[in-house]
C-alpha cells in the first residue's frame, strides 16, 4: 500500500463504518486515478477539497433521508426538527420585537432632521428591524419547502446579529453566547437539511405560526411591562417574574413546556418510541443554558436581585435535568448502528484422512 492510498483510508474513516464497507474502495481506487504520478518520495498528502468533500458526505449518511439506516434516519430527523423548532421561536419572537419597534417609532411621531437620516443610531435602529424580518422569512421559506432560500436568509440574520458585536470589540463574551441562541437553530438548519433530506412542505398556517403567536406575545409583554413600572407593583413578584420576561427567560420557558409536552404524551403516544422530538429538544436544550449562563449574577446586594438570580438558578438547573432525561429518553429509543455487510463465508475444505501405511 502506498503512503497515499494509506493517507486516504486515514480521511474515509470519517464516514461511518458500514458505508465504507461498502465503498471505500470505489472511493479509494477513484482518488488514486486523479492522483496519478504521485509517489512516495513526493510525501503526497488529500488536497483539501477532497477532505471537504468527504466530511460533507459523513455528514449528510449520518443525517441521513430517506432510505438511510433507521439510526441515521432518526439522527436526520431530530436535527431538523431542531432548526424547525429553533427557528420558529426566534420567528415568533422576531414578530414581537418588530410590533415594539413599530409601536416605539410611532410613538415618536417626529420626522427625522437631515443630519439624522444616515445617523449610526438610525441605521442601527433599521439593521434591527430587517434582522426581525429575516428570521421571520428563514421560517416562512423553511417550512413552505424552500431550504436553500432559508439558509441564505439565515446567515443574513446571523449577520445583521453578529455584525455589531464584531464592531464593539472586548466584551462582548456574554453577547456572543447568548448569540447561540440563534446559531444553533441555523448551524441544524445548514446540517441537517442537506441534498439528500426530503424537504419540509407544510401549510401556509405553520408559516404563519410566528405572526399568530407573536402578537399576542407582544401583547402580553407590553402589558407586564407597562405593570413593571408601575409604582403599585409588589417587588416581590416582580422579581419571581422578570427573569422570565427576557428574550432567554422565554425561551427558557418555551423549552420547559415542550419538555413537559414532550415526556408527558410520550408513554401514550402511538409512536412514543420515536426519539426524534426528545432529541431535538435536548439538542436545544444547550443554547438555552447558555444563554441563562450568559445573564447568571452571583454579586447580587439587594433583596430583589438575590431573588432574580435564584429564580435564574432554578432556571438552569431545570433546563438541566430536562436536557439530561431527554438525551436518555432518546438514547434508548435510538436504533442500533447500522453494522457492516458480513463477509461472505469461505467453502469449508473437507479434511481428508491420511492414507494408512500398506502393509
Amino acid at each position: 500500500m502506498s503512503l497515499l492510498e494509506d493517507r486516504y483510508r486515514r480521511v474515509l474513516r470519517l464516514l461511518p463504518a458500514s458505508y465504507r464497507a461498502e465503498r471505500e474502495e470505489e472511493m479509494v481506487c477513484a482518488f488514486m486515478e486523479g492522483s496519478a504520478g504521485l509517489t512516495d518520495a513526493d510525501d503526497p498528502r488529500p488536497r483539501w477539497p477532497e477532505i471537504a468533500s468527504v466530511a460533507a458526505l459523513s455528514l449528510r449518511v449520518r443525517l441521513g433521508g430517506a432510505g438511510a439506516a433507521p439510526r441515521f434516519l432518526a439522527w436526520g430527523r431530530a436535527v431538523r426538527l431542531a432548526a424547525v423548532l429553533g427557528l420558529l421561536f426566534h420567528a415568533t419572537m422576531s414578530c414581537a420585537w418588530f410590533l415594539e419597534a413599530v409601536r416605539g417609532s410611532l410613538s415618536t411621531g417626529r420626522p427625522a432632521v437631515p443630519g439624522e437620516v444616515w445617523s449610526e443610531q438610525w441605521l442601527s435602529g433599521t439593521a434591527q428591524i430587517l434582522g426581525y424580518l429575516l428570521w421571520i422569512a428563514v421560517f416562512g421559506t423553511l417550512v413552505r419547502g424552500h431550504p436553500r432560500t432559508a439558509k441564505i436568509l439565515a446567515l443574513l440574520a446571523l449577520v445583521s446579529f453578529y455584525g455589531p458585536l464584531a464592531q464593539d470589540g472586548p466584551g462582548t463574551g456574554d453577547a456572543v453566547v447568548y448569540g447561540l441562541l440563534f446559531a444553533v437553530p441555523v448551524l441544524a438548519l445548514v446540517a441537517g437539511f442537506h441534498r439528500d433530506a426530503p424537504p419540509p412542505r407544510r401549510s401556509r398556517w405553520t408559516a404563519a405560526l410566528p405572526v399568530l403567536a407573536g402578537v399576542p406575545l407582544h401583547v402580553l409583554l407590553s402589558a407586564l411591562g407597562s405593570l413593571g413600572m408601575s409604582r403599585t407593583v409588589d417587588w416581590h413578584l416582580w422579581s419571581w417574574l422578570w427573569p422570565w420576561l427576557s428574550s432567554s427567560g422565554t425561551a427558557c420557558l418555551a423549552f420547559l413546556v415542550a419538555s413537559a409536552i414532550c415526556l408527558g404524551r410520550r408513554p401514550r403516544a402511538p409512536g412514543g418510541r420515536d426519539p426524534a422530538l426528545p432529541l431535538a429538544l435536548a439538542v436545544l436544550s444547550v443554547p438555552v443554558i447558555l444563554a441563562r449562563v450568559a445573564f447568571l449574577t452571583v454579586d447580587a446586594v439587594d433583596p430583589a436581585t438575590r431573588v432574580m438570580a435564584a429564580v435564574n438558578i432554578g432556571q438552569l438547573v431545570a433546563v438541566l435535568l430536562c436536557g439530561l432525561v431527554l438525551t436518555r429518553v432518546a438514547a434508548r429509543a435510538l436504533p442500533a448502528p447500522p453494522m457492516p455487510p458480513a463477509l461472505p463465508a469461505q467453502p469449508r475444505v473437507p479434511d481428508v484422512p491420511p492414507s494408512s501405511p500398506s502393509g
